[in-house]
């Protein structure tokens, strides 16, 4: 009929009319011109241009004459690949998904984030239940409707991320899920259980399994619950994360400490010796008064190098963040926050944790976090004491109290010189250890992990510890690389376009998935590319 001549010819007219327009939305090209390039391997800098097509890196050479959609000219800045912080708690506060733009990343250049940390996840939830989360937020404020890792990312791949995330399953909510808060071993059936859930949350694309040995009842984890659980990871090629039993991150109890530093990290080279997996130590960063010990910890990993494949993590500053509950006796750290709170509001009891913690002063402590209590927010403990008319260590349970529990704090803690010293290990990684809040949020105006990456550039030029290439390298290759992340970590043809332009010390311009996130400076309107980054199909 007439009509289907006619109608062919219109669809065709359409065609020509719109190919251009198609072919342009099919792949778009970004041409970064004349920058230095700092692959991620640790070889040196060198002249060239990049080329990238959609979320792929295309090419890289020189390419004077090519007319790609975008062209940056980078005028002799650093490119680098973007950024792997293998140690970050924006799960753990929710924050993935109330601030998704993850901003505080961003614009330092971080591309990709590994939640999952100190044994406390998101996932697998097997009840639906965020009881773990409720010392660092409110778990009602969001609807959990995930079971498994694999339900999990279904769901984060719904909310658009700034950033590319992965996790590990915590240990520690795999035995909430498995016997709640009780404390005692696992019964061989229950050890069946964990396993399970431990190798289908692998196959589900977890990284690994990480555990808080500093925690009062992860303490107590017994050396064959650890060594399944290594035994798990290691058949899937995934890793162990640990914060060992002490010395890895804030103790007030420093005589403790002392005494089992060594034998801590010892522990964690020896499991790594037995399974054949792999380990990285979080939160290692040198405590002040123990530099003596923790040289020698690690002293000892560099040693046991042929035969464990031990890593470890510090951040570059000298305070850490932590849950209020920390600063307890381990004695009354024991149980759920409902059992902990019993133990406050209980006169001797609050009387006897007050005569252990006679020596603790406080001043220079400051409040990071107290949810429904933000005016709290960057006062020290001293100013709340004062507040309150109290003493310390008074005013320290009364802070308890008074938030539930849920307060987080900031404790200058950290040798910065030994920090220094330790980067020249090849077994050192940089991560932040941080989260990315609101910038409604009071929190964020303490940005005490947004300057981490300008941090550590700067004490790399400063004391010339090490090269900019060999410092690029301990946040790209070598972190994706321990995790199993595959075409992240170098800037390679083919590998995504997670790329970072750094100008006098300053990220300029990040790119992720190959999507422009930060120009000059500053966040684009289209700052959400980010993908999940799942082990099992890296």
């Amino acid at each position: 009929m007439w009509w289907k001549g006619r109608l062919k010819w219109r669809i065709l007219t359409i065609f020509k009319e719109y190919q251009p327009r198609l072919f342009y939305f099919a792949i778009m090209t970004i041409l970064i011109k004349n920058i230095l390039l700092i692959d991620g391997s640790g070889q040196p800098a060198v002249k060239a241009d990049v080329l990238v097509k959609n979320e792929k890196i295309a090419a890289i050479g020189s390419f004077p004459r090519y007319q790609a959609d975008t062209i940056i000219d980078g005028m002799g800045a650093y490119l680098a690949p973007g950024f792997i912080d293998c140690n970050t708690n924006s799960d753990r506060y929710l924050t993935i998904f109330s601030n998704p733009t993850q901003q505080d990343f961003l614009l330092q250049g971080i591309t990709t984030i590994i939640g999952g940390q100190d044994g406390v996840s998101l996932a697998p939830l097997l009840y639906g239940s965020l009881d773990l989360q409720k010392i660092y937020t409110n778990p009602y404020k969001i609807n959990v409707d995930w079971h498994t890792v694999s339900d999990f990312f279904d769901v984060v791949k719904r909310r658009p991320l700034g950033v590319n995330f992965g996790t590990f399953v915590g240990h520690s909510t795999l035995r909430h899920t498995i016997i709640g808060n009780d404390f005692r071993d696992l019964t061989p059936k229950e050890l069946g259980v964990f396993r399970y859930m431990l190798d289908a949350a692998m196959k589900d694309g977890a990284m690994g399994v990480s555990f808080d040995l500093q925690s009062p009842v992860a303490a107590l984890t017994p050396a064959k619950e650890i060594k399944l659980a290594l035994e798990v990871v290691e058949k899937h090629k995934g890793i162990a994360a640990f914060k060992v039993r002490s010395g890895s991150d804030t103790t007030v109890h420093k005589g403790d400490t002392n005494n089992h530093f060594l034998p801590a990290v010892t522990e964690i080279i020896n499991a790594s010796k037995e399974t054949g997996a792999r380990v990285l130590i979080t939160n290692f960063s040198p405590l002040n008064g123990l530099e003596e010990e923790y040289r020698h910890a690690i002293e000892v990993i560099e040693e046991n190098a042929a035969v464990a494949d031990v890593y470890f993590t510090m951040h570059p500053f000298a305070h850490s963040i932590i849950p209020i509950v920390s600063f307890l006796p381990v004695w009354a750290q024991r149980g759920g926050m409902d059992e902990i709170l019993k133990v406050l509001q209980s006169p001797e009891l609050s009387a006897k944790i007050i005569s252990e913690l006679e020596h603790f002063l406080g001043d220079s402590i400051v409040i990071h976090d107290a949810p429904g209590l933000d005016h709290l927010v960057g006062k020290t403990l001293r100013q709340f004491g004062d507040d309150c008319g109290t003493a310390m260590p008074e005013t320290l349970l009364i802070l308890m109290r008074t938030t539930k529990l849920r307060a987080t704090l900031v404790y200058n803690n950290i040798s910065l010189q030994e920090f220094n010293r330790a980067l020249l290990c090849d077994r050192s990684l940089v991560a932040s250890s941080g989260m990315s809040f609101e910038r409604t949020r009071p929190q964020a105006r303490l940005r005490l992990f947004s300057d981490t990456i300008a941090t550590y550039l700067q004490t790399i030029v400063t004391d010339k510890a090490i090269s900019i290439e060999s410092a690029i390298r301990k946040l790209t290759s070598v972190p994706a690389q321990r995790l199993g992340i595959k075409q992240r970590g170098l800037i390679r043809e083919g590998y995504f376009a997670d790329l970072v332009m750094i100008r006098d010390l300053k990220i300029e311009t990040v790119f992720v998935n190959g999507t422009i996130a930060v120009r000059d400076g500053a966040l684009t309107e289209t700052p959400l590319s980010g993908r999940i980054v799942n082990h099992a199909n890296e």
